[in-house]
């Protein structure tokens, strides 16, 4: 991030795209953000990686991959709504975002005895994290094919823009990790592939655990202007990709 651009409008695409080789879930991705900002890097961009890294990186394209087999395009249309959404609120808060708003607090690291030491650390809390909510992502698919009545679901799903906005509120209130989030997707047969599509995007930028943790790292004052824009910049872009990728 030292290389990053001085042109902050610039900065901030060249952020999210780096969520690709710097992944991270959704609660790490908090305070590394802290960080970055405490270290100099602009907010926009800092913000920009916030959004990106727990919704590109290899591992949550991978689990979509294999979470719709025969639809490549559903990585393809998952990866792009991010990023841009990822982008878009980063330009959004270089334009109206205020100091104010953002209040960096304490962070805690994972610190070994030496650099290998930290990387084995991290390492081993990622996968462990990871894996932990794979499983909860199984038994959350389950849990809705099981127990919500079909009748409902596609009471929801026969009508294109509520089921949009329908799958996007339960990936905030599901709150699952983007590691898991495709295979719930994949399991609700009755929305359509761009109603999937708001559900993976939402998920990683805005869900319950997400808000309170911006909100402790960040401020309320953050929380409370963020995560709305996001949602519904997230919704937006959703949308149109989904129309343009996944007819």
């Amino acid at each position: 991030f030292r290389s990053l651009p001085k042109n902050q409008a610039l900065a901030v695409p060249i952020a999210g795209c780096a969520g690709v080789v710097l992944p991270g879930c959704e609660c790490a991705s908090v305070p590394v953000a802290s960080s970055l900002i405490s270290r100099g890097v602009a907010p926009a961009a800092a913000l920009a990686f916030l959004l990106s890294s727990p919704a590109i990186n290899p591992v949550v394209l991978v689990s979509t991959f294999v979470a719709f087999p025969g639809q490549p395009m559903m990585v393809v249309a998952r990866f792009s709504a991010s990023l841009v959404t990822a982008v878009v609120m980063g330009w959004l808060w270089l334009r109206f975002g205020r100091g104010e708003w953002l209040r960096i607090g304490p962070r805690e690291h994972l610190t070994g005895a030496n650099p290998w030491h930290t990387f084995r650390l991290t390492a081993t809390h990622d996968f462990l994290h990871a894996g932990g909510f794979l499983v909860i992502g199984g038994l959350t698919a389950a849990f809705l094919n099981v127990v919500v009545p079909q009748s409902w679901l596609q009471a929801i799903a026969d009508k294109p823009v509520l089921a949009i906005v329908g799958m996007a509120a339960l990936a905030v209130v599901l709150s699952i990790c983007s590691e898991a989030d495709a295979f719930v997707a994949a399991s609700l047969t009755e929305f359509s592939l761009t109603a999937k599509l708001a559900f993976l995007v939402v998920g990683p930028m805005v869900d319950i655990k997400l808000v309170s943790l911006q909100a402790g790292t960040f401020g309320r004052s953050f929380a409370a202007r963020f995560a709305p824009a996001t949602f519904v910049v997230a919704v937006v872009v959703s949308t149109i990709v989904g129309w343009w990728l996944l007819r």
